[in-house]
């Protein structure tokens, strides 16, 4: 074993892209962790329409997104770069 992320709630999905590896959680939360030292880069909770929901797989897709298949039957399709500040 290389690298360890510990977490208090069980993972549902993940994948990376070499770089960065994200982890999906029956809560909601989706976060992006570092592949060469673990730390966390991004956090975020997933929502549709405001209401949220959970990912149960994941897949890095090209031009900088990221597909979730979600717990009601969607697949979302998210950006992984983080929002340009203001």
């Amino acid at each position: 074993m290389q690298r360890q992320y510990r977490t208090d709630r069980p993972a549902t999905a993940l994948d990376t892209d070499g770089d960065t590896v994200y982890v999906a959680y029956h809560t909601g939360a989706l976060v992006a962790l570092d592949a060469e030292d673990g730390s966390l880069r991004r956090h975020t909770d997933l929502r549709v329409g405001g209401a949220p929901t959970a990912a149960l797989s994941l897949a890095v897709a090209p031009g900088g997104h990221l597909l979730a298949g979600t717990v009601d039957g969607r697949v979302l399709e998210c950006s992984v770069h983080p929002d340009p500040g203001p």
